[in-house]
Order: structure tokens, then C-alpha cells, then sequence
């Protein structure tokens, strides 16, 4: 299969925005993946959208956001499609579902997708939609983290009839729900999200329902990290209370701020709880008097 002059590979993953392939570049011969789109948004003003979008996202240079190197549409089925580079490594999504990620390193990662967030919200771009799927763990290299889909969301929010909703639930925030405007500091509430569900293995808000996902975003106070999991730090209860805080005004005013805090515990050693055990027994000698 040919998209433009690139030519398919394989596909490796499939999403809500459509799905990712591996793909050959002839002209500088090295592997791309290209990000095939629905059609839809090859017509009207989606098309200018797109373009827009592409614009925006391919100026952002930061070692942990995914590059961008070329956009257009496929001829026969004006199928729009995005270039960037390949990333040879697993999506957060799959770690996380093996279980909890150990805490210094947990840090180091939700450090660096701060880091990225922040260089991403000094060009004027929200994410809008940071969840593990979203974030590449690399297999090579000094830069382990990759921050994947920017501009994504709000391509699929422009023919959303005024519903904000968009992403996984588990990972929207209060404005989001609400349907008020978004900034950075929504983006780093759902890195908080991500973040307690690295270090805990489980997310903070869950439910059976939309309502109740959302209901529990709105009004619900997770459990301190350090209580679900013994080996973290007392620090990160304090660190992820404030980025999950209701208030967008309460939240770390920057992601840089929020690096800066993380970037320490990383280089911190664990400290594993020992079991109580009974003092030792200490045997003493009395000496026998014969009366």
C-alpha cells in the first residue's frame, strides 16, 4: 500500500483518530509513521483545520514530543494523513497494565511529558487529550518518553455540537466535563491522572458509568498515592493532590513547576516498609543459690 510516497509497512496501532502504520520513506530511505486520518477531515474547512493543525504541531521541537515531518492527502481516497518519527518502544498503556511503575521512575517519566507539555504550552498548544496511550516509552536512546497525538483533540472536537467530551473519560478534567475552555493547566490535571495511575496501578476515578466517571472527577478525593502504594514517598501526596485539585487556580501554575518538583524524587532510592518482627530474645544466666 502507497500513501503519497510513503510506502505501508504494517499497521501497528489502532485508535479513536484512526490508526498508525510503520512505514518506508524512498526519498530519505528511514522508517516513518504515518497517522492515516478519517476523510472527513479532508473536505470544507476540516481540510483548512488539519492544515492548520499541522502547521502548529510540526513547529514544535522538543526531545520528548514526537516530530513531525510531513502532512497531506492520500489521491484515491483523500484519506489526510500526518508523517512523523518512528519510535521503536511500547505505548505507557501496556506497562501500566502489568502493574504499577516504580516510583522513581514513574517520576522520571511524568517529569519528562511535563517537560514536554511546558515546551508545547510556551508555543500556545494544548495537548488535550495526555493519557497513557498517548505516551511512547522508548526502547533506545538517552530521551525515554515521547509525547504522541498533539492537535489530535481538537481536530475531532470541531463538528462536536458544542460537547466537549473528547479522549478516554478516566482522564478528562473538571473544565472538561463542565464544558468550559481548556489550558495548560487541564493538561497537566490529566498528567496527574496518568501519574497516579503509574505509581498506584490503578487510576483515580473509575466507575461503570460515563455519569459516574464523571462524577467522580468533579467531586471525588482519590487516595493518597503513599496509601496505595507503600514503597512511594509521602511527597507525591502532596505533589499529586495539587495537580488533581478541582480549581484549575489550586494546580501547579506550569508543568516546568511540576518537573521541577519530580526530577528529584526520581534520583531518590526507595524505601521499603519493613514487617514488624519482635525484639530479640536475650537470654540471661541466673545463678542457682543452695540454701
Amino acid at each position: 500500500m502507497q500513501v503519497g510516497r510513503y510506502e505501508i509497512l504494517e499497521i501497528i496501532g489502532r485508535g479513536a483518530s484512526g490508526q498508525v502504520a510503520r512505514a518506508h520513506d524512498p526519498l530519505i530511505n528511514r522508517i516513518v509513521a504515518v497517522k492515516l486520518l478519517s476523510s472527513e477531515f479532508a473536505q470544507g474547512m476540516a481540510r483548512e483545520e488539519f492544515i492548520r493543525e499541522a502547521r502548529v504541531v510540526g513547529q514544535l521541537s522538543h526531545p520528548g514530543i514526537i516530530t513531525l515531518h510531513d502532512m497531506g492527502f492520500e489521491e484515491s481516497s483523500s484519506t489526510p494523513y500526518l508523517v512523523m518519527e518512528y519510535v521503536e518502544g511500547q505505548p505507557l498503556e501496556k506497562l501500566i497494565s502489568k502493574g504499577h511503575i516504580p516510583y522513581a521512575r514513574a517520576c522520571a517519566w511524568a517529569g519528562d511529558v511535563a517537560s514536554a507539555l511546558a515546551a508545547a504550552h510556551r508555543k500556545g498548544v494544548i495537548h488535550g487529550d495526555v493519557k497513557p496511550a498517548n505516551i511512547l516509552i522508548s526502547d533506545e536512546g538517552r530521551v525515554k518518553v515521547k509525547l504522541t497525538d498533539f492537535g489530535i483533540a481538537r481536530l475531532q472536537n470541531r463538528d462536536a455540537s458544542g460537547a466537549p467530551l473528547l479522549g478516554t473519560p478516566a482522564y478528562w478534567c473538571p473544565e472538561q466535563v463542565l464544558g468550559k475552555p481548556q489550558n495548560a493547566r487541564s493538561d497537566l490535571f490529566s498528567l496527574g491522572v496518568v501519574f497516579y495511575e503509574m505509581v498506584t496501578g490503578q487510576r483515580p476515578f473509575e466507575g461503570q458509568s460515563l455519569q459516574s466517571i464523571c462524577g467522580q472527577i468533579l467531586s471525588a478525593t482519590p487516595l493518597p498515592p503513599s496509601h496505595a502504594n507503600p514503597s512511594a514517598p509521602a511527597a507525591l501526596d502532596a505533589i499529586l493532590g495539587r495537580c488533581l485539585a478541582k480549581d484549575p487556580l489550586s494546580r501547579y501554575a506550569t508543568c516546568d513547576e511540576l518537573a521541577a518538583e519530580l526530577y528529584p524524587l526520581a534520583r531518590r532510592k526507595a524505601v521499603i516498609p519493613q514487617a514488624l518482627t519482635p525484639p530479640p530474645v536475650v537470654a540471661t544466666h541466673r545463678r542457682l543459690r543452695l540454701f
